[in-house]
């Protein structure tokens, strides 16, 4: 696992709006228009984006996975 790239900070502005820092978009391929997903903890007051494509993929790969444990599972 790779570790996490510090890419600076923002600041929210008076509309709740955020600049994402351009070696971010840069490295991440971040474009205007792209859609991005925010996920959040309340608990420990984090946010995390992920490119729409990627949390897609992401999704796909986790329902094979839990598909493929649950087979498991109920051959047992």
């Amino acid at each position: 696992m790779r570790p996490l790239k510090f890419y600076g900070s923002t600041t929210v502005g008076e509309r709740g709006q955020i600049v994402l820092p351009i070696t971010l978009r840069r490295e991440l391929n971040i474009k205007k228009g792209d859609t991005l997903i925010v996920i959040g903890n309340p608990h420990m007051k984090n946010i995390t984006l992920f490119n729409e494509d990627t949390m897609d993929k992401y999704l796909d790969f986790m329902s094979d996975n839990i598909t493929q444990l649950k087979s498991k599972i109920r051959k047992k």
